[in-house]
């Protein structure tokens, strides 16, 4: 009776499952999940895409990660859920799904400690119908620890700050492709999803002199940009005036638009550098020249999406809207750490940092 008992209860459960996996479709993006190596912390930048494919409206109301170790034991869980006054799940926004509904969730379990091993992590979701009911669904990931086939150089030479990287709060990370407006211009992905704004500092570490009302006011303003590695230029726009702005609809056509006066590098492992906001007359190389590290290619302006001179850069795969970003790794930065810089034995910069490249 007991073993009729636990048939039943399986058939119960699998059923319970599936008709969960029916409601919702969640599926992680992209495909292959990167594990970026810090100084202190792992990480790992995806997203889910959640659709509803039902006709009733589901909230979120909670997510458990699980990390379990090669012989599927956990090892590490973590949750967000609605319990308490201010529940942490609210942290997650757009978190009801109406009938037939498909957005993008962040994943909010970004970070890790280096010692645990992330060959397995479980996510499971719970969402609350109208009527109360219960709806679980899981899905799996098997990220894969990044490495760079190439050394990159830093592209800029003295004092700099991160303004601003690819941690869970950054622009870079929270680009919704998703969201109608962007999905529309055909960008399928987060070409950005690895992406850096870096500014010049002064030697008491600020960006800027007297206002910030023009762009001549900032140390970085007309400051050299390098080329991280060798390589064959396959873009290169010099035509955008440094004055902030840029043409949205022309972001169907060419993705690179974003950045202004820019210059795209290929390199050997078919990997591709971006330099954004780039001076406009400043650009040194043309489509089809064979680059090499350390070279001098623009210098900083404030062309493009920009609201202040700084460089972007950031590492993908194409120049296509379909691009997805991929992770770098920097060989002579110093982070400023009490007083003193030390050496980034990572070479991973991350947001609020103080960097150089003596």
């Amino acid at each position: 009776m007991k073993k009729i008992f636990q048939t039943i209860l399986f058939i119960f459960s699998t059923f319970t499952f599936a008709i969960g996996q029916e409601k919702i479709s969640i599926m992680p993006n992209p495909q292959k999940i990167w594990i970026e190596l810090g100084e202190s912390k792992k990480y790992v930048n995806f997203d889910f895409l959640v659709q509803n494919n039902s006709s009733d409206t589901l909230t979120l109301s909670k997510i458990v990660a699980t990390v379990f170790d090669k012989h599927n034991h956990i090892i590490h869980q973590r949750f967000l859920d609605n319990n308490g006054t201010a529940p942490s799940i609210q942290t997650i926004p757009n978190r009801s799904f109406t009938g037939q509904e498909r957005k993008l969730i962040f994943n909010p379990f970004s970070e890790f400690d280096l010692g645990i091993a992330l060959d397995k992590i479980e996510f499971q979701f719970t969402f609350i119908s109208t009527k109360n009911d219960e709806t679980i669904v899981k899905t799996v990931i098997n990220p894969q620890n990044y490495k760079q086939k190439q050394s990159y150089v830093f592209p800029l030479k003295g004092k700099i700050l991160v303004y601003d990287a690819h941690d869970y709060y950054s622009h870079h990370r929270r680009f919704d492709y998703e969201f109608a407006p962007i999905k529309q211009l055909g960008f399928t992905s987060n070409f950005m999803r690895y992406a850096y704004d870096f500014v010049m500092l002064d030697s008491a570490n600020n960006q800027y002199v007297g206002k910030n009302d023009k762009p001549e006011s900032y140390f970085g303003y007309g400051q050299k940009v390098y080329a991280v590695a060798d390589g064959s230029v396959i873009y290169a726009s010099n035509k955008h005036k440094d004055d902030a702005t840029f043409d949205i609809p022309e972001l169907a056509n060419n993705a690179l638009e974003l950045y202004g006066n820019c210059i795209a590098i290929q390199h050997q492992d078919s990997s591709i550098s971006i330099y954004g906001h780039l001076m406009q007359n400043s650009i040194k190389v043309k489509v089809g020249n064979i680059i090499r590290a350390k070279q001098a290619i623009a210098s900083i302006g404030i062309s493009g999406s920009s609201f202040f001179p700084h460089l972007h850069f950031e590492i993908r795969t194409s120049i296509k809207n379909s691009a997805e970003g991929l992770p770098s790794y920097f060989s002579n930065i110093f982070i400023l750490a009490t007083e003193k810089y030390l050496k980034l034995k990572s070479g991973l910069p991350e947001t609020g940092s103080i960097i150089t490249t003596k």
